[in-house]
């Protein structure tokens, strides 16, 4: 391949790079095509032969002819997004699926196989790789001009693997403190120099001011990996009530203050909490663990509270003298009763 031909491959594969962004979150779907699962995790030994199955769905109202295509990647920054690579040797080169090609009715669905073929040479770590399915076949040596939706393949070849990997660190984003309301967002970035993929799995444990548990969160709620070679940042939110899609945020002064006051009361959260991350990984299940902490004082709420509980005090407190007066009149009124009105 030429040095322009390989530009245009990187360019092209960089487009489809956007278009699969959301491969790691959400039932894959570009131009009415969806694919399920978004991804395989399996391993096996040197020689194996892996069989697996995907659904690929026509949403369309015609008949569609879908062709497949292969290509490695690699991990992307910090985000955990994938940037592919042209499949010259590792797992991209060892995927076949049952039908180059597939014809797929208007609403239909049809299950593709596919096989996995190890080579009995493959070294011991992670291989990883997405099969493309589009509208438009690839020609030889280059990929096609048509939107292209994926699923990702991460192979684990067993074997004697170096692991490697710890916590960069885990905070707050931005390290903020003080926080009006909920949301509270919490990251932390993981470094894998082993030779397989890591997912950290644990929890997020949040605690009042007195040390009671308050929530408990996942720690990778997107089951995200981390790949070889690569550091990935994970977020985590603590929210209780999030607001509709559609919601419009008011103009006005006091609109928008009983707004927020809502808001709120809804994510009610005051005081110093603390953050205590709990993960492990690998193979070994080795443990991290750290803690962080941040205030939530929610001024509008308070504020609301505060005058309530002034009224109530202030309203009671004129409710009782009314009542003690009351009695005090009536007393003072048998006290003064004509002798005989005791007898009738």
């Amino acid at each position: 391949m030429t040095d322009d031909n390989h530009l245009n491959f990187r360019v092209l594969l960089t487009v489809f790079t956007i278009v699969t962004l959301g491969l790691y979150l959400y039932p894959t779907k570009v131009n009415a095509l969806t694919l399920s699962p978004t991804r395989f995790e399996i391993r096996g030994n040197p020689g194996d032969t892996l069989n697996e199955e995907m659904l690929i769905t026509n949403e369309t109202e015609t008949a569609e002819i879908y062709y497949s295509s292969f290509s490695n990647f690699e991990a992307q920054g910090d985000s955990g997004s994938p940037a592919f690579v042209e499949p010259k040797e590792g797992l991209g080169t060892w995927i076949t699926t049952g039908a180059a090609s597939i014809d797929v009715a208007p609403r239909q669905q049809k299950i593709v196989s596919f096989k996995v073929d190890i080579p009995k040479d493959a070294e011991p770590g992670g291989y990883f790789a997405v099969i493309f399915w589009g509208t438009s076949p690839a020609g030889q040596g280059q990929v096609s001009i048509g939107a292209k939706t994926g699923i990702l393949v991460l192979l684990s070849v067993n074997g004697e693997v170096r692991e490697e990997a710890g916590l960069l660190n885990f905070n707050t984003i931005d390290s903020k403190f003080w926080y009006n309301t909920l949301p509270v967002s919490f990251e932390y970035r993981f470094k894998n120099d082993g030779g397989d993929r890591i997912k950290p799995q644990g929890t997020i444990k949040i605690r009042d001011t007195i040390f009671l548990p308050t929530e408990t969160l996942d720690a990778n709620p997107v089951e995200g990996n981390v790949l070889p070679g690569s550091t990935r940042k994970i977020k985590v939110d603590w929210i209780k009530y999030e607001r509709p899609v559609d919601f419009v945020e008011p103009t006005g002064i006091f609109a928008k203050f009983w707004s927020d006051t809502y808001y709120q009361w809804k994510n009610f959260a005051v005081g110093l909490y603390s953050a205590n991350l709990n993960v492990s990984y690998g193979l070994q299940e080795q443990q991290v663990k750290k803690t962080v902490f941040f205030f939530v004082f929610p001024w509008q709420l308070v504020l609301v509270m505060v005058l309530l509980f002034i009224i109530i005090f202030w309203s009671g407190k004129k409710l009782i003298k009314r009542y003690n007066r009351f009695i005090i009149e009536r007393a003072r009124a048998g006290i003064n009763l004509p002798p005989n009105s005791l007898h009738g």
